[in-house]
């Protein structure tokens, strides 16, 4: 099995499956079936073992992330406000509804807070789409909670590992400023969305 684990891990397919992943679990609809935030864990845990590039994962889940934002906005700005409800069945749509509400209670800011709600995720920047919320205001949200997403989840599954092995008395320098650097613009973050909401 570890065998198995290491030659797998050892190309580019890893890396690719990673994104395809998260970029899957950020889609509306396509979200709900894909446990990413599970599997992005995983790949912390993956990597701790020495299977695995820390860093790269890292990059590969953010920037599936990003995309998959992206790509719920565009279907949302295709579909276009009268036809979001077309587009979802009928058992989706409370769903779709509190997106609508969140949405409409925190305007841009929801981009950046359904990244850490499942259930949201790919349905919020959905529903910015349908109401043509400006793309540039999306990227700028979006970037932000995907990195954060992407350097979280693994650094999540990487110091569990870790501490579980109790292999070194202190984490790799590297994996500290990671997440030191995670809960930093975390809470710059947090700081400028409660400033904005005054």
């Amino acid at each position: 099995m570890e065998h198995l684990l290491t030659s797998v891990t050892a190309t580019p397919w890893y890396y690719l499956l990673i994104t395809v992943i998260a970029t899957a679990e950020g889609i509306a609809l396509v979200g709900l079936a894909v446990p990413g935030s599970v599997l992005c864990v995983s790949i912390g845990a993956i990597a701790a073992a020495g299977h695995a590039n820390f860093m790269a994962s890292c990059l590969c889940a953010a920037a599936g992330a990003f995309v998959g934002d992206l790509i719920s906005y565009l279907l949302g700005g295709r579909l276009g406000p009268r036809l979001v409800h077309s587009f979802f069945p009928q058992r989706s749509r409370p769903l779709l509804k509190r997106a609508q509400i969140f949405f409409a209670a925190h305007g841009g800011k929801s981009l950046f807070l359904a990244r850490f709600f499942g259930p949201l995720r790919g349905l919020v920047p959905f529903v910015a789409g349908s109401v043509r919320f400006p793309i540039r205001n999306l990227i700028g949200y979006s970037v932000v909670a995907a990195l954060l997403w992407g350097l979280s989840y693994p650094g999540l599954g990487y110091v569990g590992i870790k501490s579980w092995q109790q292999l070194p008395e202190r984490l790799p320098v590297e994996v500290l400023l990671c997440l030191g650097a995670v809960v930093v613009v975390a809470l710059l973050v947090w700081r400028h969305l409660c400033n904005k909401n005054r």
